[in-house]
């Protein structure tokens, strides 16, 4: 009982009950005209200057440098601090919102960025993105996230992620501070489709956002996330539901309308997906005359109206829609390649591809395919999916190069999906299948695809555990399909465990005779079993 191990546990456990995460940065300053003047400083926060101005900061280390460098002194009024990407912090900004544990951070001085912003100035040759107003703000809680930039929101990402963490150890989740940081991150990651991420921390906060203290402020933007998120993992009868919880708490508006138009489409009540887009284009104008700054808008709604036209079979009638909706989006977008454009020009693609127009299909789909690839990056699932469509109008124009290459780009992107897409990868594991054998297209590879057929199996297992996908004879003829391609790339060993798996999930679906197929899964097994035994491949 009181034996010293004994109280050195107790000593131990009521340490980590009361654990702190600290906040340690790292300041550095250069010296353009001398590197003997060069200098760092770590410093470790105390917790009391963590709701402090971040201009603390710069007086601390010019106090620290003055006394190590008196021939060489600094003037706290003269320097701002900086990310390593040359982005500002804001001098007013809480420390605490700005920074993340063990982040080094710049000191530069004022005078140095008054100079690049005037060289900036007429410089035609410099890129967009560099002409924009210096300095540039830092990451910071509060500060926006450039979500067309795919090293910005990974930055971004990771540094929220980081404060979310540290918010949540100090503060605890019955906190403004975590819950802004929680919703943040959300954001973040519903963009990239890390649903997964999203789901946690859903289930962290759900408690507390319902709480009566924080009902008021956090439950509508709750409701809101969870059904995007929902919405995202094409679980849109959940998701519907969620909208019209929001509107019973905040009541109607044209977003909240497009939201619910588009979850109606995909559910395929296309009349009550027309009649939400309608009445959100009519509230569009009502709510920009009430404020002339409100970020609604009528490209997401034209672009409803002509996807619900063109699945009621008005394919002509649709796509003068789709259009007006990637002219609106160009036009309200800037002059930076935007993820908004893409989805616009991939309607109007679809549209043409209805029509068995593949000329103008394929083009509006690779500058879709470009511009996700520059503002979400190439493991985006927008990308994957734009992949995929532009590999299936390539096999109509017999560009069949050209298809595999599309066509194996959205498979290696589409088995790292939170969410997987049975049918898709069905559907694009075939369409690989018939150009490594029936048409034998140039510069195919089957042995290209074998780490992805082998992330998806991984994959599979835990989503469906998850219930994220149905465990039925759709996983079983997938896995078929799978088998098939690893048999090609004489993987002989994956290919068995893949017809094992097949006949497991075949022999478990109750809906539909899978006889025939569990046969031709025996017959290749046997052939498998035989090319193994004889040291044949992989």
């Amino acid at each position: 009982g009181d034996s010293p191990v004994s109280a050195s546990i107790q000593i131990c456990l009521a340490c980590k009950a009361v654990y702190v995460m600290p906040l340690r940065v790292v300041l550095v300053y250069k010296c353009k005209e001398d590197s003997k003047y060069d200098s760092s400083l770590s410093i470790k926060v105390p917790k009391k200057f963590w709701a402090k101005e971040t201009e603390h900061l710069v007086e601390w280390f010019v106090e620290f440098y003055n006394k190590k460098f008196p021939e060489h002194k600094l003037v706290p009024e003269e320097l701002v601090l900086a990310d390593r990407d040359g982005k500002v912090f804001p001098k007013d900004g809480v420390m605490e919102e700005c920074f993340s544990h063990k982040q080094e951070i710049d000191l530069v001085p004022v005078k140095d960025l008054e100079k690049a912003a005037e060289d900036s100035k007429g410089t035609e040759s410099i890129p967009i993105p560099a002409l924009q107003q210096v300095p540039r703000s830092a990451l910071t809680l509060h500060s926006e996230v450039d979500m067309e930039n795919p090293k910005e929101f990974e930055k971004a990402e990771d540094q929220t992620e980081s404060q979310y963490k540290t918010f949540k150890a100090n503060h605890g989740l019955k906190s403004e501070l975590t819950l802004k940081a929680a919703f943040r991150l959300m954001d973040i990651c519903i963009g990239q489709y890390k649903l997964d991420r999203v789901d946690q921390v859903l289930g962290e906060i759900e408690e507390i956002c319902a709480d009566k203290d924080f009902y008021k402020d956090w439950w509508a933007k709750f409701i809101q996330m969870k059904a995007f998120c929902r919405w995202k993992q094409s679980k849109f009868q959940e998701a519907l539901k969620l909208f019209e919880e929001m509107k019973e708490e905040v009541g109607l508006s044209s977003k909240l309308l497009e939201n619910m138009g588009h979850t109606h489409n995909s559910l395929g009540d296309y009349k009550k997906a027309q009649e939400c887009f309608q009445q959100a284009l009519s509230l569009v104008d009502v709510e920009t005359e009430l404020n002339p700054k409100t970020d609604s808008h009528k490209g997401g709604l034209y672009m409803g109206l002509g996807l619900v036209k063109k699945r009621q079979g008005k394919v002509q009638e649709g796509l003068v829609d789709l259009k007006k909706s990637l002219e609106w989006y160009k036009a309200n977008t800037g002059p930076r390649p935007h993820s908004l454009v893409a989805k616009a020009h991939m309607s109007v693609g679809h549209a043409y591809e209805d029509l068995k127009q593949w000329n103008g299909a394929a083009l509006h789909m690779e500058m879709a395919v470009d511009i996700f690839q520059k503002t979400c990056g190439g493991d985006s699932p927008l990308t994957g999916n734009a992949l995929g469509a532009l590999g299936k109008v390539a096999i109509e124009m017999s560009k069949y190069e050209k298809a595999w290459d599309a066509l194996s780009a959205a498979f290696m992107n589409e088995v790292k999906h939170d969410s997987l897409k049975i049918f898709t990868l069905f559907e694009h594991s075939s369409l690989l299948y018939r150009l490594l054998t029936s048409i034998k297209a140039k510069g195919c590879d089957a042995k290209k695809l074998v780490p992805s057929l082998m992330t998806l199996d991984r994959a599979l297992g835990p989503q469906m555990k998850a219930g994220l996908v149905k465990r039925d004879g759709n996983v079983g003829a997938l896995y078929k399909s799978m088998a098939e391609l690893a048999i090609v790339a004489q993987h002989y060993k994956l290919a068995n465990t893949f017809l094992c798996k097949a006949l497991t999930h075949f022999g478990e679906e109750k809906s539909f005779d899978c006889g025939k197929l569990i046969e031709e899964c025996r017959n290749v097994l046997t052939l498998v079993h035989d090319l193994i035994r004889k040291g044949i491949g992989h």
